[in-house]
């Protein structure tokens, strides 16, 4: 994945969460396009736009919505397509993958549980 498309997206759910507005994005991917070598939520924080703990809790989300969604299609519970098609639905959203696969019906709760007990546990061995 290039690098183009996930900062578009991180873009695309903060404007959706609220966080930020169409115009700030703008203005901030403006400046992006003058200075390609700082990130877009470095640029936003920069700006003012969001604190860095908004900028910190998207980030964490965005990195466990992907574990979770590797986990499930590595344990056969989704395919890789059906996963693409939960993370489009998240970023047009911002609603939390766990709940979109299971609404969109591609996993029952109890399978995003128990692999969400499994990150859980994963986690706390690296803390």
């Amino acid at each position: 994945m290039s690098e183009g498309p996930r900062k578009e997206r991180l873009g695309q759910v903060l404007v959706s969460q609220g966080i930020i507005t169409d115009a700030q994005l703008e203005h901030a991917l403006g400046e992006q396009a003058k200075k390609p070598y700082m990130r877009l939520g470095e640029l936003l924080f920069g700006l003012g736009y969001l604190t860095f703990s908004q900028l910190e809790g998207q980030l964490e989300q965005q990195y466990r919505d992907m574990r979770l969604g590797q986990m499930l299609v590595r344990r056969g519970l989704m395919t890789p397509e059906q996963l693409e098609e939960a993370v489009r639905e998240h970023e047009q959203t911002g609603l939390l993958l766990g709940h979109l696969v299971i609404r969109l019906g591609f996993c029952t709760l109890e399978q995003v549980s128990k692999v969400l007990e499994e990150q859980r546990a994963l986690a706390s061995n690296y803390l």
